[in-house]
């Protein structure tokens, strides 16, 4: 599974996915800033795959999580679960709230408020996602806003730490290649992930440093590819 052995073609990019090491993310010393401290690598190395309709650990072949699309037709969202048990709690609902055909915003809420005395969606944020029950209650949490060129892109992820502050955590950009390249960085421009498909396949491999939001890094990830919803895209296995 390893990125070194990504196609040949798109040279250039690959030698810029190759030449850019991987260094060290910081969030396993401070969780709080993950969607969920499980998914934050542990080790200085970890490879994770898509498996059905989530993504697992390429080495242990552990379920990381699954990913679940609803809503309908301009209306989506997506549901993440934690492992292999789609029927356990969400950890964090993916809402798209603006689109075009070479941009979309997604912003990721969790059960639980981001900061002292925040609102959590209002009805009319809810069915405008989608979600008919007006009980919901879902705090956005993070945000990732992605713009598309013919052969490249730039995802930014931001974490929302008030009323109208955000803070940005990483970025990514998809390089010119035949197949799919990525790279993303912290906000000090440290590499923390790298994503390459391998050969002909579509599903692409992400290697990630010590410290890195797994979930958040495959949102962006996708979010670089397309504008179809989340869930459908995690589960099809293209980010």
């Amino acid at each position: 599974y390893s990125i070194k052995k990504s196609a040949t073609m798109g040279q250039a990019a690959a030698k810029e996915l190759k030449k850019n090491e991987l260094g060290e993310g910081t969030l396993h010393e401070d969780e709080s800033k993950s969607i969920s401290p499980s998914l934050v690598t542990k080790v200085p190395l970890t490879t994770a795959k898509s498996k059905g309709s989530g993504w697992m650990d390429a080495e242990t072949k552990k379920m990381l999580w699954k990913c679940k699309s609803k809503g309908k037709m301009l209306k989506n969202y997506s549901v993440v679960t934690l492992g292999e048990d789609k029927d356990t709690d969400p950890i964090a609902a993916i809402i798209t709230v603006k689109s075009s055909m070479n941009s979309i915003t997604n912003i990721i809420c969790k059960t639980e408020p981001t900061f002292d005395d925040q609102e959590p969606l209002s009805e009319e944020q809810l069915k405008k996602a989608g979600i008919t029950d007006a009980d919901t209650k879902l705090y956005p949490f993070s945000k990732l806003s992605t713009k598309r060129q013919l052969s490249t892109a730039h995802s930014t992820y931001y974490l929302i730490t008030g009323k109208e502050e955000e803070k940005e955590l990483y970025v990514g950009d998809k390089l010119s290649a035949l197949g799919y390249m990525a790279i993303f960085k912290d906000a000090k421009g440290t590499v923390v992930a790298k994503a390459a498909t391998h050969g002909v396949q579509f599903s692409p491999t992400l290697e990630a440093a010590i410290g890195v939001d797994l979930l958040a890094i495959v949102c962006m990830g996708l979010s670089m590819a397309s504008n179809d919803s989340a869930g459908a895209l995690a589960g099809a296995g293209v980010i």
